[in-house]
């Protein structure tokens, strides 16, 4: 006999409708409604039926299309679906209530009291209370018993070590959650610090967990603007480790040497190295000065390569420029981790050691002018036709380069002008000379550090006033070049007296005067001597011209005194007067550099009759020098004129 409470699979569930009021809600739902409603369309399904009347069983029921007639199953007579339903309800109270008596029997043994209230009385008087019992198959024996209080202190003591296991590790934990909340706000107050000083910190984009400092310049060189970015990472004790990255990690400077005559006499400072616990800030600027040096180092050897014709040159590891005869200029990289005392350099404070400080300081101060320079490209706007191309060397030895060749040229050209006038005035002239250097001068307009490097790349000129004679002035104009170290720029000034003129003007101008200045008496020209050599040759052409011109109104003075026949004039080269029949009689002026001495000197010559020996020709020579201060002559320079004029060759002598 199958049993009642057998338990069955829910049938699936079908796609069409489950009950009539499901089926009328989805009519509803369509367009229409009830009024689209035909005969074949209001015949229910069989199974739809039996579950409204709930008689039916639970087999799965197969929908049919209700549209096919052939298809449409016959409806369940109501009567039996009635019947069918109520003996399934009886069998399910039966074996209820079979399961209830035969719980109250057993329980009826261990407490008769409670289960005499659930028991039917039929099973009560057919069998009676307490028939029915149950025990277990294996019962707690004494030594089981005697284990129960140990077991349970096992339970607790096992709990309690679990509890201090669990206390220790929470301990533990908190302690490591201390330690690493310490170190994390060392290592963050340490990164604050440095952004707080106006470094770039921020989050590398191949390493989104670390932190990074920019401490290079966006407008350096694209090799140098990749190196310019170090990683912040987290030492064991918290401190920020900085990592160097692609550039070296050892601490580099720039150093400059002068050397004399093989000796070094001057040196820059270079600082020390900073100890590993150095504070983060003071590491980040290291390293910017480091990243500066190698690209200062890099770009002196590009601007070298070019200068090759200015006595610079480059060797193993260092680059050096030769400012004159004796003297050399030493550039060198260096890295502060080695030994920084140089055998061959001073161990004590040198002479020149100002001058190669600040050597340095210009070099660094011209590198970041380059820097901004660049900048400043970026934001114009450039030409569409522009080419672009590897730029150009930055101008960093060019400007020191010209400043020594600057002040060579203006060494040499005061120590020839000085001893030019000395000389001049040991004859018995009224020469001078005034030096004049042009103020330093700053626009309104200009940031302080934009005049600072205006300055650096345009030294002062200096002003040159020659008095040879009081209508003979000449003004010269040193003016500094990177190309030629020092051009000259000549003038003639206006005589000291009212009315006259410069008699160089006409005699022997500057090479740029044409005809028309020279007419209207303009004394200024444009005209640029390249050197020393060729503006002491215009001098040494121009003073004994001017000395001629001095004298010739003595020529006039004598004609007037003395009834002496001879003609003087001025003779063609212009640098002596000279009679006009033989031009043999007369004074000549010489002004030039002595071959041994390598002095300045002046020098006259003359030819005359002397009186006091049978009226012969005498020729005497008469030189001036600053040399050692000698003089051989027997008077002053106008006074020797006035004599070989008067004994001319038809003079009377004197």
């Amino acid at each position: 006999m199958e049993s009642p409470l057998t338990l069955q699979p829910r049938p699936p569930r079908n796609r069409g409708p489950q009950t009539v009021a499901e089926f009328i809600q989805r009519i509803n739902a369509e367009p229409g409604g009830f009024r689209r409603l035909n005969e074949a369309d209001l015949q229910v399904p069989e199974a739809v039926t039996a579950r409204s009347d709930g008689t039916g069983d639970d087999h799965d029921v197969e929908m049919a299309d209700i549209a096919d007639p052939d298809n449409a199953p016959k409806s369940k007579d109501i009567v039996a679906a009635r019947h069918e339903l109520l003996g399934n309800i009886m069998a399910a109270r039966q074996s209820a209530m079979l399961s209830l008596d035969f719980i109250s029997l057993l329980l009826s043994k261990e407490n008769p009291v409670q289960a005499a209230a659930t028991l039917t009385p039929h099973l009560r008087t057919m069998v009676g209370i307490g028939t029915l019992g149950a025990t277990t198959l294996e019962g707690p024996t004494t030594l089981t018993q005697t284990r129960i209080p140990d077991n349970k202190m096992i339970a607790i003591g096992k709990r309690l070590i679990d509890g201090n296991k669990a206390a220790d590790t929470a301990l533990s934990a908190a302690k490591r959650l201390q330690k690493e909340i310490t170190l994390e706000t060392k290592y963050w107050a340490e990164v604050l610090a440095v952004s707080e000083k106006g470094w770039s910190a921020f989050r590398l984009p191949q390493e989104p967990h670390t932190m990074g400092v920019k401490f290079g310049f966006s407008s350096a060189a694209p090799e140098f603007k990749a190196k310019s970015v170090a990683p912040m990472r987290r030492a064991e004790d918290g401190a920020v480790r900085l990592e160097h990255g692609r550039m070296s990690s050892e601490p580099t400077r720039l150093q400059v040497r002068i050397s004399q005559n093989g000796q070094v006499v001057g040196s820059s400072s270079l600082p020390q190295a900073l100890p590993e616990d150095a504070p983060l800030e003071d590491r980040v600027k290291e390293a910017r000065d480091t990243i500066f040096a190698y690209e200062l180092w890099h770009e002196l050897n590009r601007e070298g390569r070019t200068l090759l014709g200015h006595d610079v040159r480059l060797e193993k590891s260092v680059i050096t420029y030769r400012a004159d005869p004796t003297r050399t200029l030493i550039f060198r990289l260096v890295s502060l981790g080695d030994d920084q005392e140089d055998p061959s350099g001073p161990l004590e404070p040198a002479p020149e050691d100002d001058d190669a400080e600040s050597l340095n300081l210009v070099l660094h101060l011209l590198l970041a002018n380059a820097h901004r320079q660049n900048e400043l490209k970026r934001s114009k706007q450039s030409a569409p036709n522009a080419t672009k191309g590897p730029p150009p060397p930055y101008s960093l030895l060019l400007p020191i380069v010209t400043y020594y060749r600057h002040e060579n040229a203006l060494k040499e050209c005061t120590n020839f002008l000085s001893s030019y006038s000395r000389v001049l005035r040991s004859a018995g002239l009224n020469a001078s000379l005034t030096v004049t250097e042009a103020p330093i001068s700053q626009p309104s307009a200009a940031l302080p550090s934009e005049a600072l490097i205006s300055n650096l790349l345009h030294p002062s000129e200096v002003q040159f006033d020659i008095t040879i004679t009081p209508d003979s002035r000449v003004r010269l104009i040193a003016r500094p070049s990177s190309a030629y170290g020092t051009r000259f720029l000549v003038f003639l000034l206006p005589s000291t007296r009212a009315g006259a003129r410069n008699p160089l003007s006409l005699s022997f101008p500057p090479a740029s005067q044409d005809s028309q200045t020279r007419a209207a008496n303009i004394i200024a020209a444009d005209f640029f001597y390249d050197n020393t050599k060729e503006l002491f040759w215009y001098l040494q052409n121009a003073v004994p011209r001017a000395l001629a011109l001095h004298y010739a109104p003595i020529i006039q003075e004598l004609k007037a005194a003395s009834p002496d026949p001879t003609n003087w004039i001025i003779d063609f080269s212009g640098k002596g007067l000279v009679d006009d029949d033989t031009e043999r009689f007369g004074v000549r002026f010489e002004f030039a550099l002595d071959s041994d001495t390598r002095c300045t000197e002046l020098r006259v010559s003359g030819d005359y009759r002397d009186a006091a020996e049978g009226r012969e020709i005498i020729h005497r020579d008469w030189r001036w020098s600053v040399a050692d201060g000698r003089e051989d002559n027997g008077g002053s320079l106008e006074e020797i004129v006035r004599h070989v004029l008067f004994n001319g060759p038809g003079g009377s002598g004197s």
